[in-house]
């Protein structure tokens, strides 16, 4: 085979080891959950292990990677002896098994796996086969050519397995297999854009049929203008008729010609009207198509929530094993489809939550049954949709979140004052746990403690353009709720203008629009507020917080706009409120992403740009809290790069440049060279890069100062560096990752398809 067929053939080894994965992890956990009783259904999940487990060393044969190889042997043995009584998937047995299908993850993933874990896997392993007089070698498992299909297997014959009903198994659903077709991401988001643009076209075309109306309404009232002098005309006709002098003759001449102008206004004003009712059918037709489309293509990008559910109910059942606590994961509305790049985003927030409400909520069972409570923890995630908004609720039956305790905490970490803590509600004192470096536990351990992650998760929520609020009731439990937009490509908003500049607001974060009368605002401890439906909230003008001039004049009615974020309201004067409308979201660049309160941009009929704000920054900024770090948002799917990935290659050796350069030339980069560093950042300052490749030792600047340079600079400071050097000493790797370095691989183990492994995850 030529060098394309073998990476191709790899390429396709990787998608299907990461489905044997899934299979393997759901099934085990299925195996650990089902009744004794159930022999049938347990006999079933075992023959579909052991099924996969020998597909998976198969595959791994034929593309050479005996480390799977080894590892699917093994776990072929095991279900085998499994599924004829031999053995019994005890804890301790899927303990094991779970460690061979991580190690396993982790040389699909790229990760480097030690020798002393390897080593005690595969031993583990050894044991239970031996326990059951089973064969096993670590280095040479049987030799056989797989078949091609790899359907010949010992369990081949047998039927498919079927879907376990709800009542065997509550947790895990085994879908039905359909026939697919494998589509990259890129392809779908290439189709996406295209969608996109039409109904950007769309747009156009409405606006021009706006246009049309307009030149309607003009005819119209062209046509009664003359209708009011067309008496006077017919009079001044007959008087003229009985003239013979030159005045009469010219006067006749142009009265013919206002005749002929009535007909043609009569004739254009019956075209046009035509011409508006056909192009009205045809915008019906194509909004239609558009909107058919962008939602076949967006349903083609959904992926049922239940696809992700193995891991959390992989991760509970660790946990708890581990903290000597008693968990049952309640999973509702799996079926609910998401978007790909959405549940991509959502899955370690998720992980998070679950793991806090493991590690800070549930009690240990002795402690439970002493508070009246059932030896068995509860947590329940639910998945709902509600309308255009994707909701995922958290909710466990533990301690909860003692209020006060949380006050004193905030005061003990100088957050505020203790006037100011008591001063709030306490939905507001919750809605702290988000605060960077803020801690409920006085222990620190290896799963919390240390003040990091709920900011970490409110950041990616906000950065889908969703929300993340909190509730909780001490000794009863805590429940998390995130909502997010199911599209990332299309947004409702509502539009408003400031300084003379229109933006857009996401209509889910908006509570309410009005005018209110300028006496309804009063003064309370030097604030400016007001009372709207029954609730006093702060107000300030938008154009303040956006630092833009406000355009209108002092007047009776205000125009407000009401935004929530974290259980506080705000209200914001604006010059003028204007429609609701569905907005079709673009991609923007780094430098405006970044900047404070852009939540992202949009396309307007008219070809306008117009600039979606973050209404949960705006509600910060407004009660004078500090803005979370600027997050990098997920792009709208028609966000796939516009552009290859551009790369700087810094190396003063022409080989090695040329070498690199070749490299990523093929694998379709658009890639620029430099000979040092100080060329380099002369190149980093005039164009844009997306990740920098370079040497250490180099004249003039070598590699380490030009790192620093590149993450002190606050412009630049985003762009991934990696490092491809010669220098392999331990202290030397040291300092390259101090200088800043998001990645260091040495030049004497250097292996092509770890650098391109290794932009791909610093990109």
């Amino acid at each position: 085979m030529t060098d394309s067929s073998d990476a191709d053939l790899l390429n396709i080894f990787w998608i299907e080891v990461k489905e044997y994965l899934e299979a393997l992890n759901n099934g085990l956990l299925q195996v650990e959950m089902l009744p004794e009783e159930d022999k049938s259904a347990r006999q079933n999940v075992l023959r579909e292990m052991n099924r996969v487990a020998h597909s998976m060393k198969g595959a791994a044969r034929a593309v050479g990677i005996n480390l799977i190889e080894t590892l699917a042997h093994y776990m072929e043995e095991i279900f085998g002896a499994a599924q004829n009584d031999k053995l019994t998937i005890e804890p301790d047995v899927a303990d094991v098994l779970y460690d061979g299908v991580d190690l396993i993850q982790q040389v699909v993933a790229g990760e480097e796996n030690d020798s002393e874990t390897v080593a005690a896997v595969l031993a583990n392993m050894e044991r239970i086969i031996a326990t059951i007089g089973g064969e096993a070698s670590p280095t040479a498992p049987p030799s056989s050519p797989p078949p091609l299909d790899n359907d010949t297997s010992e369990g081949a014959a047998t039927p498919p397995v079927e879907p376990a009903s709800e009542s065997q198994s509550p947790a895990i659903i085994i879908r039905p297999v359909e026939e697919t077709i494998r589509v990259t991401v890129s392809k779908l988001d290439r189709l996406m854009a295209e969608a996109s643009e039409l109904l950007i076209a769309r747009m156009h075309s409405e606006d021009h049929a706006r246009h049309i109306r307009q030149l309607r309404q003009q005819l119209s009232r062209w046509g009664k203008e003359w209708r009011t002098v067309r008496a006077a005309y017919i009079r001044l006709a007959r008087r003229m008729q009985d003239s013979a002098d030159d005045l009469a003759t010219d006067l006749s001449a142009l009265f013919k010609f206002l005749e002929t102008n009535q007909r043609h206004l009569t004739e254009f004003s019956r075209q046009l009207a035509q011409l508006n009712q056909q192009l009205a059918q045809d915008n019906m037709q194509l909004s239609a198509l558009a909107d058919q489309l962008q939602n076949d293509i967006g349903a083609m990008r959904m992926m049922p929530f239940e696809t992700v559910v193995g891991g959390f109910q992989r991760m509970v059942r660790d946990l708890a094993r581990e903290l000597n606590k008693q968990i049952e994961l309640e999973i509702t509305g799996a079926h609910v489809e998401v978007d790909k790049a959405v549940l991509d985003a959502l899955k370690d927030p998720l992980m998070h939550i679950i793991r806090n409400a493991i590690d800070h909520g549930i009690e240990l069972p002795a402690d439970r049954q002493l508070l009246g409570k059932p030896p068995v923890g509860r947590i329940h995630l639910w998945v709902e949709q509600r309308g255009g908004e994707m909701v995922i609720g958290v909710q466990d039956d533990g301690r909860g979140i003692d209020s006060e305790m949380l006050r004193r905490r905030i005061v003990e970490q100088q957050l505020l004052t203790v006037d100011e803590v008591q001063a709030l509600s306490d939905d507001e004192v919750r809605a702290y746990i988000f605060h960077t470096g803020l801690t409920t536990s006085r222990k620190v351990t290896h799963l919390s403690g240390r003040g990091i992650g709920m900011d970490i998760v409110r950041d990616r929520v906000e950065s889908l353009r969703g929300r993340i609020s909190v509730q909780s009731e001490v000794g009863k439990g805590t429940t998390m709720l995130i909502s997010v937009p199911v599209s990332l490509t299309r947004l409702r908003c509502i539009l408003l203008s400031v300084g003379g500049e229109r933006y857009a607001v996401p209509s889910a974060m908006v509570v309410r629009m009005e005018k209110v009368p300028r006496e309804n605002l009063f003064t309370a401890e030097g604030r400016l507020l007001v009372e709207i439906n029954q609730r006093n909230m702060p107000l300030v003008s938008l154009a303040d917080i956006l630092q833009t001039p406000q355009h209108t004049p002092e007047r009776d009615l205000i125009p407000l706009l009401v935004l929530s974020s974290a259980e506080r309201f705000v209200a914001f004067e604006v010059d003028e409120l204007e429609s609701e409308t569905e907005l079709v979201l673009k991609p923007v660049g780094r430098e405006i992403i970044n900047l404070p309160f852009i939540s992202g941009a949009a396309l307007l009929g008219n070809g306008e740009v117009v600039i979606v704000l973050d209404a949960n920054d705006l509600v910060r900024a407004a009660m004078g809290m500090t803005l979370p770090r600027r997050r990098e948002r997920v792009q709208p799917a028609i966000a796939a790069r516009p552009r290859a990935l551009r790369v700087l290659v810094v190396d003063d050796s022409i080989t090695t440049r040329t070498l690199e350069k070749n490299i990523l030339d093929t694998a379709g980069f658009d890639v620029y060279v430099a000979i040092d560093g100080q060329e380099a950042w002369a190149m980093i300052n005039e164009m844009d890069f997306d990740v920098i490749i370079s040497d250490v030792e180099m004249p003039n600047m070598n590699g380490l100062e030009l790192t620093r340079r590149i993450k002190e600079t606050l412009t630049t400071q985003h762009i991934p560096v990696i490092l491809l050097t010669s220098l392999a000493k331990p202290e030397q790797r040291e300092a390259g990752l101090r200088a800043g370095a998001d990645a260091y691989l040495v030049k004497s183990q250097f292996d092509q398809g770890e650098l391109l492994r290794t932009i791909q995850s610093v990109t």
